[in-house]
């Protein structure tokens, strides 16, 4: 289901995290009316594909540009780099 539709929207979306086995492109689109609305706070797993390093980033940009991204590396259990938009 899109976050566009799994939301109330009279409730404010502040934050989004997502690691979704590399579905995160069609996700952030579900959720496109939601970040133009809210402006959350999104995190991103972008180490499932290659050119995610790449489209993510691209399609955040066209939808917020003033979000000023950051990307992390963590390590652990499990290695995943994560794309951080702040508005």
């Amino acid at each position: 289901m899109p976050i566009d539709e799994a939301v109330d929207p009279s409730q404010r979306v502040t934050y989004i995290k997502m690691d979704v086995e590399g579905s995160e492109l069609e996700s952030l689109k579900g959720a496109k009316r939601t970040i133009l609305k809210d402006r959350p706070k999104p995190a991103i797993c972008i180490y499932h594909k290659p050119e995610d390093m790449l489209t993510l980033p691209l399609y955040i940009k066209s939808l917020v540009p003033e979000y000023k991204l950051y990307l992390r590396h963590h390590s652990g259990t499990e290695s995943e780099t994560v794309l951080y938009a702040m508005p």
